[in-house]
């Protein structure tokens, strides 16, 4: 039985576009929310590519130029180069109440909607790593066209990768270096707890338990009482990382992400 969460997407055809890193996650997530494989179809550019995966995942697979690529909803997981082609090639076949929504970095609402008739609904989720086991923080834009219906839809995928939050689009590539910082900033951190606990002669299981654990109090301590930083430094009297330095670095990783996100917007205009 699909899951409730689910529920907007109970009569939507699916259709996946690329299945990298991002598309492999939205078809583990969906299978394990029990989302109908008929109603899922993947398309790729490439027919020997496309036979691979419908060997590998069991799911049905049409090349994305042919009649047979149709849906209502058009998942959009491939590299950011490839979304103004491949959207070039879907346009034609669009009407009302259909949505694009596109996992995308560095391709803006403005240049997507550009692209495509008016009447069709467009929105950018960017996923994380924590997608892959339903725990992401996903941010959100959604474009001009997307009515109540359409952001429905796509709160339904955001359900099946974690949590979202909405934000304009301006900040999307703000969110990209933000997340992306996150995961290899805190991992070597969470493997240095975990050291530490295996130096005291806990064994692997426990270690990671006990660092993994603090962390994810750490946050919860932060986002539940909303008390200022330093009243929550204060806590511990213990001071072992250099924190300018680490703002220094999650500005910077925003910073970059933003200059490349701009480098690929301009080289799609020309």
């Amino acid at each position: 039985m699909t899951s409730p969460i689910l529920d907007p997407l109970s009569d939507r055809r699916l259709a996946l576009i690329g299945a990298g890193v991002i598309g492999r996650i939205l078809i583990q997530r969906l299978e394990a929310l029990n989302f109908p494989r008929d109603q899922l179809i993947l398309c790729d550019a490439s027919p020997e590519r496309g036979a691979r995966l419908q060997q590998e995942f069991g799911l049905k697979t049409c090349p994305l130029a042919d009649e047979c690529c149709r849906a209502d909803i058009w998942l959009i997981a491939t590299p950011p180069d490839a979304v103004p082609p491949t959207l070039h090639t879907l346009a034609p076949r669009l009407s009302d109440e259909q949505t694009i929504i596109s996992f995308a970095a560095g391709v803006s609402l403005a240049r997507m909607e550009a692209l495509l008739p008016e009447s069709v609904a467009v929105a950018r989720i960017m996923p994380n790593a924590l997608s892959f086991i339903g725990r992401g923080v996903n941010p959100v834009a959604f474009g001009r066209g997307c009515s109540l219906d359409a952001r429905a839809q796509v709160q339904a995928i955001l359900n099946a990768l974690g949590e979202s939050i909405v934000l304009d689009d301006r900040q999307m590539n703000w969110a990209v270096g933000l997340t992306g910082a996150s995961m290899r900033w805190l991992l070597p951190v969470l493997e240095g707890m975990t050291q530490a606990g295996l130096d005291a002669g806990l064994n692997e299981s426990d270690a990671r338990w006990l660092a993994a654990r603090m962390m994810a109090g750490t946050a919860a301590l932060a986002q539940e009482t909303m008390l200022p930083f330093d009243a929550l430094k204060e806590m511990t009297s213990l001071q072992v990382t250099d924190e300018d330095e680490i703002i220094r670095i999650f500005r910077e990783a925003a910073r970059r992400a933003k200059e490349l996100a701009d480098e690929m917007e301009a080289g799609q205009a020309t």
